[in-house]
């Protein structure tokens, strides 16, 4: 009952011209002056408002998710809002120039540029099927067509934290480090993944700090407070994960069990094969018996 309220502008502007223009109250240049002002109105009114939608209740959320499906979702949302404050200038626009030189207003001057904007849009939802069927689902959907995928960390926590920090210093470094939360969290994932730093099993905490340019107290609180692993865990579980696409790729043809161990950053097979069965289900042998079976 609450969303029926936005029904009201559409209503009340049709009786308003339905009136003024039987009866002729108001000169028609009266009347287009005062529709100008109520569209313009309502265009900007719900373009702030989608923006303050997107703003709090997804780009400042704070969320458990795949940060790969995050950032799809925060740009592909950013992309239509930009769109969409492009439309709403036209609309004002192509009003403005009619309210001068017609005498009705129907908003269809520049259509080229509407027209051109939506192709836009319906060409990127082409070409990015993931908007349509999300990241997750769309992942699903690739792995029931046998085609490889590996689906994103579900471990980081994006946005403001909401709990109550009770050590000053977190409180202090809370501000500086929650500014720039995502960026961080995106160099952190390119260190591990594209460029598998983890594969020297000495890499500390301090080593990634020093790599990434920032102060170790940041990355400390970033894993105290914005992801569900420890530092630890997470090396663990980014290990776990090159090794599975080694053995998809074929590695362990030409090369044994031991020294993929050694490859994906453990100091030896047993604590290896300990990670690996208890994050994927299955121990490293099998895994592999089970690729060679689905190529087969």
């Amino acid at each position: 009952r609450k969303d029926l309220i936005h029904f009201i502008f559409p209503f009340a502007l049709f009786y308003f011209n339905l009136i003024l223009l039987n009866y002729d109250y108001l000169p028609s240049e009266y009347i287009r002056f005062l529709n100008l002002i109520i569209c313009s109105f309502f265009a900007i009114f719900y373009l702030v408002k989608s923006y303050q939608i997107l703003k709090i209740n997804l780009w400042n959320k704070q969320q458990i998710i795949h940060i790969e499906h995050y950032k799809l979702i925060r740009n592909w949302t950013i992309f239509l809002i930009t769109i969409c404050s492009i439309l709403t200038l036209r609309l004002i626009i192509s009003l403005s120039f009619e309210s001068v030189t017609s005498n009705e207003l129907t908003g269809k001057s520049l259509t080229f540029l509407q027209a051109s904007l939506w192709l836009i849009i319906f060409v990127k939802i082409l070409i990015s099927p993931e908007i349509l069927f999300g990241m997750p689902q769309l992942a699903e959907k690739l792995l029931n067509q046998n085609i490889k995928t590996t689906l994103p960390l579900n471990n980081w926590r994006i946005g403001k934290i909401e709990i109550a920090i009770a050590n000053q210093q977190d409180r202090k470094l809370k501000e500086k480090v929650d500014a720039k939360i995502l960026d961080i969290i995106e160099q952190i994932d390119f260190l591990a993944k594209e460029r598998y730093y983890f594969r020297n099993q000495k890499i500390t905490i301090s080593d990634m700090a020093n790599e990434l340019n920032i102060p170790v107290s940041h990355l400390v609180y970033l894993f105290k407070y914005h992801c569900q692993l420890t530092f630890t865990e997470y090396k663990t579980i980014i290990k776990i994960e090159d090794a599975k696409k080694l053995i998809e790729s074929g590695f362990l043809t030409t090369n044994t069990l031991e020294s993929l161990a050694i490859e994906v950053g453990f100091s030896s097979y047993n604590p290896f094969f300990t990670a690996f069965k208890k994050l994927v289900g299955k121990s490293p042998n099998d895994y592999s018996m089970s690729i060679i079976k689905n190529k087969t």
